[in-house]
């Protein structure tokens, strides 16, 4: 996992006191909030917060399609909300993987491109949903670094530090 401050940057690492110049962090917090709006129409989210309620992270019907990295009995959405279920690995992306999450991306893409709001979410709502989320920005015009850097502003400084997930995006640019 990448340091959350530096993300093993190589003009920065070597200065990094989050991570002692190791690039690499050491523990990953929860989110407050069991998703956040990453640009308008495309969120991104987890079924695990700090909060203490079994029924923070619970999807109803405020989405118009739900794509889940991961499932928890009991976590929505209610019928008739479009749900994908695509169980990802939080590792490396191999070519059948990214084959996967291309054709994700290109369902997410086309979801808020006909103006439908959706979630993208897994456990921690960080690198998986995270990993998604940017390839459909990249795929609705936006830079690798401007995805990656609309990923975190959303979701706070440890989204997308799954190195894999970074190399990968970084693959595209």
């Amino acid at each position: 996992m990448l340091c959350h401050s530096c993300y093993a940057e190589p003009a920065l690492v070597a200065t990094c006191a989050a991570c002692d110049g190791t690039g690499r962090a050491t523990r990953m917090p929860l989110c407050a909030s069991p998703w956040d709006e990453v640009v308008p129409g495309l969120w991104q989210g987890g079924h695990d917060v700090r909060s203490q309620s079994a029924k923070a992270c619970v999807v109803d019907d405020e989405f118009d399609l739900v794509v889940s990295l991961a499932t928890r009995r009991g976590y929505g959405p209610r019928d008739g909300v479009e749900h994908v279920v695509a169980r990802l690995a939080d590792a490396g992306v191999d070519a059948l993987t990214a084959e996967r999450l291309d054709g994700l991306a290109a369902t997410v893409a086309a979801a808020v491109a006909a103006g439908r709001t959706v979630l993208v979410r897994c456990s921690g709502g960080l690198n998986r949903s995270g990993l998604v989320v940017a390839l459909a920005l990249v795929r609705t015009g936006h830079d690798v670094d401007d995805a990656l850097a609309l990923v975190r502003a959303a979701r706070g400084p440890w989204a997308l530090t799954n190195p894999g997930f970074v190399t990968h995006l970084r693959s595209l640019a």
